[in-house]
Parts: structure tokens; C-alpha cells; sequence
């Protein structure tokens, strides 16, 4: 047994620097990314994020949608909710009273990650099965996510296992851990370290493998 690759992801130098230019130009507003979210999602993450800007007005919402054929779409449904989005891919900056700010690129997902508070993981309010909850994880962003995670039932069984990951059933009760967790600057330090640690500790399986091929295959 040589573990889990899943918890060797190591961001790279150019996504950190693209998360600190990003978080210079968002300020010290509330934000929270989410990440590879799907059609049926959104609706329900625009409804959390409505809730939680009757509390923090200035409060942000990176959305990033899994799929780049959903972009537009998912732009118009930002409008019908009266959150019009300004659009990454057109170079647009959120301003102060913009609400949503639209991830339309590729690529970019773990550099997003890195200039939120908090990290809601999409794929997971909706029956699709979850996405990777150990990149926000890796980079010390608390996780949240829906109750959907048959595709991440090992990763959130180790984070859970360290209470390293916050789990709603709902918009409404999404809208709750993030009123709560923007109220409690240390509670998102605490899961967000515990969430990095949790990744730390597991990491190696990626060079045990690599030695073990080395074993088996023949010498050149």
C-alpha cells in the first residue's frame, strides 16, 4: 500500500503569484471561491451568496464553473439574479459593489483557491459526486462542500476525520457556515490548518510508487 496520490498536489510558483495579484485587487472584502461547479449549482450558490451579502455587503463570490460550454450561461444566470458578474476573461475587475466575479478562464482553479477565505467545492450540492476537496485543503483554505462526495469519499472521511471540512445540506445552511465563518476569524485558521495538515501528513505516495516501478522495472 503506498497511500493516495490525490495527496501529493503541489501548487506551483506561478499560481501562487497569480493568488496574491488577485487577492491585492480584491482588498479586504469577504470572499469565497466556488470551485468546479455545475449546472443546477450556481443557482443555489448565487441564492447563499444573496443571503450572505444581507450580512456583509461587500462580501464577494469567485464562481468557477467546471465546464467552459456553461460560461455564458452561467454569466446570464448571474444577471436574472441581479448579481451581474464582471468576467475574468475579459479582463474586467470586480469593483466594490460588484458581487460576483466570473472565472469564464482555464486553469486556473488552485491560483483562485489561494486568494479566497473560504472554499466552497462544487459538484457536491447537486447528485454529481464532488470534486477535488484537497486543493483548497493543500493551500490552507477551509473547505466547505454539499453532502454529494461518492467521487471524494476518502479525502472527506480524512479531513472529516480531522474536522478539517465544513458539510451543508443546502443553500440555506450554506448561507449559515459562511455568515458564521466570516464571523469567526479563528475558526477559518483553525480549519484551515487542520485541513493543510491533513494533506501533509498523507503525502508520499506518489514517490513510494515511483520507487516500487523503479524495482520492478528493468535496469536500462
Amino acid at each position: 500500500m503506498v497511500g493516495s496520490l490525490k495527496f501529493d498536489i503541489a501548487p506551483g510558483d506561478g499560481a501562487q503569484k497569480v493568488s496574491e495579484r488577485l487577492r491585492t485587487l480584491l482588498g479586504r472584502r469577504q470572499v469565497w471561491v466556488a470551485g468546479s461547479t455545475h449546472e443546477g449549482e450556481e443557482a443555489l450558490l448565487l441564492a447563499a451568496h444573496g443571503r450572505l451579502r444581507e450580512s456583509y455587503p461587500e462580501a464577494l463570490l469567485v464562481l468557477v464553473p467546471r465546464h467552459p460550454q456553461r460560461f455564458e450561461a452561467v454569466a446570464s444566470l448571474c444577471e436574472q439574479a441581479g448579481q451581474a458578474p464582471a468576467r475574468r476573461s475579459r479582463g474586467e475587475r470586480p469593483e466594490d459593489g460588484t458581487a460576483v466575479y466570473l472565472a469564464d478562464t482555464m486553469g486556473e482553479l488552485l491560483a483562485l483557491y489561494g486568494a479566497a477565505d473560504l472554499a466552497f467545492v462544487g459538484g457536491s450540492l447537486v447528485p454529481v459526486g464532488g470534486h477535488n476537496l484537497l486543493e483548497p485543503a493543500a493551500l490552507g483554505i477551509p473547505v466547505l462542500t454539499g453532502p454529494e462526495l461518492a467521487n471524494f469519499a476518502d479525502v472527506a472521511e480524512a479531513l472529516r476525520g480531522a474536522d478539517a471540512l465544513v458539510e451543508v445540506a443546502d443553500e440555506e445552511r450554506l448561507a449559515e457556515a459562511l455568515i458564521a465563518l466570516f464571523a469567526d476569524t479563528a475558526e477559518r485558521r483553525r480549519l484551515g490548518e487542520a485541513g493543510r495538515g491533513v494533506v501533509m501528513a498523507n503525502r508520499g505516495a506518489l514517490e513510494r510508487t515511483l520507487k516500487g516501478l523503479d524495482r520492478l522495472l528493468p535496469a536500462k
